[in-house]
């Protein structure tokens, strides 16, 4: 199950020189707790390019799926998304 959020959050990242992407999360802050990603489980890219022709207008955005853990022995399953220069967090699995 997962949980919708939509909430600002702070992201470290980590250049991928040469990929589609121009940065990889390897952190984030959220609600006040530091969270470091020990996974990518997967990323992909939404352009306006797929949309277009439906008379919506979609930005650009990079979506990530990633395993993290903010230094309790559980980890968890969040999913990150880059647009416009700033970072939320969408979801989290329970």
């Amino acid at each position: 199950m997962t949980k919708r959020y939509r909430e600002q959050v702070e992201v470290t990242v980590v250049d991928l020189p040469g990929q589609q992407a121009s940065a990889m999360p390897s952190a984030f802050r959220w609600r006040g707790s530091a969270y470091r990603v020990l996974a990518v489980l997967g990323h992909w890219r939404e352009d306006a390019g797929y949309w277009s022709g439906g008379g919506i207008e979609v930005p650009q955005r990079d979506l990530w799926r990633v395993e993290a853990r903010n230094g309790s022995p559980s980890r968890g399953i969040y999913e990150l998304v880059a647009e416009g220069g700033a970072w939320r967090l969408d979801r989290v699995w329970d």
